[in-house]
């Protein structure tokens, strides 16, 4: 066997491992929106919104509660990524990138920033003010703008049919839920900060897969997400909490409450263990089969959320679900057999092809 001949097997091999990590990206972070929805109705999450409503109206509120959700799921995310890290001997490696790969960390804390601060938050945001619905179809958004920003400027080149595969995974997506949306708004209880919230996620998600694509390059996807989670930790408990509870509002007094609930310590430690692990498989993916392409399978967490929302409560699946999931099934076909030379798609690859 040549040396050509063993590069393209070994290719192949990132491909299929890629596109792996891809479709554990839509199942966990489908799932993440279980334990995601069941905290707004759960204390200590409830009595702050409650409480917080008496004084200050239902809008500051639903803010205050989102900001203490988001926070909540952020620690736990990195908290079980010890887990992750330990278990393939990583902390070394975690160790020579802030010791020897000091530029990464501003694509980390940029990364930290668009998806913590603006995309989940923005995506709780949409949930408290607009309804699931609107909040999902605004989150599957993302690749669309995500794959643009990638391939202006992070020179990641797509093929006409991985386009046209990531847009029929979007398109089926959003008709999942086009029922539900179309409810929504003819009732009218769609706010302002539901839109807004709903433009943060997408531009928040597409944002950091912008940065990301630019800083996979040269570090660990395993060290450099739980790097990124310790910037977004941090941004949350040492400076949006203290000014929240600076600007009067008593937070930490229910931040010991999830502690000391098993139901919402149980219910935060799923949406950390989801959110940690879909976006670990999410970083692994981008340099396997390019952003673009890790972003569109991303999609497909509208279907796994509404397969288990089914299996967890019954609700049967609509004629649009069945649509959607037909569509989005087609499109990560039309992926999946794209040609092997335009999955060659990262700029490092491509030089050393040469």
């Amino acid at each position: 066997m040549d040396a050509e001949e063993m590069r393209k097997r070994n290719r192949r091999k990132k491909i299929r491992y890629g596109y792996m990590m891809g479709m554990f990206l839509a199942l966990l972070w489908g799932l993440w929106y279980v334990p995601g929805s069941l905290m707004w109705v759960i204390d200590p999450f409830l009595d702050l919104y409650n409480d917080v409503a008496l004084t200050h109206g239902d809008t500051t509120a639903m803010i205050i509660t989102a900001v203490l959700i988001s926070a909540a799921n952020a620690l736990m995310a990195t908290l079980v990524l010890f887990i992750w890290n330990g278990h393939l001997h990583k902390f070394k490696e975690m160790k020579r990138t802030v010791v020897e790969i000091r530029s990464i960390f501003k694509y980390l804390f940029a990364a930290a920033i668009f998806a913590g601060p603006m995309a989940v938050f923005g995506s709780y945001l949409a949930t408290g003010f607009a309804g699931a619905a609107f909040s999902a179809v605004a989150a599957l958004a993302f690749p669309v703008v995500g794959t643009i920003l990638t391939t202006k400027f992070a020179g990641q080149r797509l093929s006409r049919r991985a386009i046209i595969g990531i847009l029929t995974i979007v398109l089926g997506c959003i008709t999942i839920y086009v029922i539900g949306l179309v409810d929504e708004i003819k009732s009218g209880d769609m706010q302002l900060m539901g839109y807004i919230g709903g433009l943060m996620a997408v531009f928040g998600w597409g944002l950091e897969g912008l940065v990301i694509a630019k800083g996979m390059d040269i570090s660990n996807p395993d060290a450099a997400f739980h790097l990124k989670m310790f910037s977004e930790v941090s941004i949350w408990w040492l400076l949006v909490m203290p000014i929240v509870a600076i600007m009067g509002f008593p937070i930490y007094e229910y931040v010991i409450g999830i502690f000391t609930n098993p139901v919402s310590l149980l219910v935060v430690i799923c949406s950390g263990f989801a959110f940690g692990y879909c976006t670990i498989c999410y970083y692994k993916a981008y340099p396997m089969i390019g952003a673009g392409r890790a972003m569109g399978l991303s999609a497909m967490n509208a279907m796994v959320a509404v397969i288990f929302l089914f299996i967890l409560t019954g609700a049967v699946p609509s004629w649009t679900v069945l649509i959607g999931g037909v569509l989005c099934v087609i499109g990560i076909f039309l992926m999946f057999y794209e040609k092997e030379e335009n999955l060659e798609s990262i700029r490092g690859e491509q030089e050393a092809a040469k």
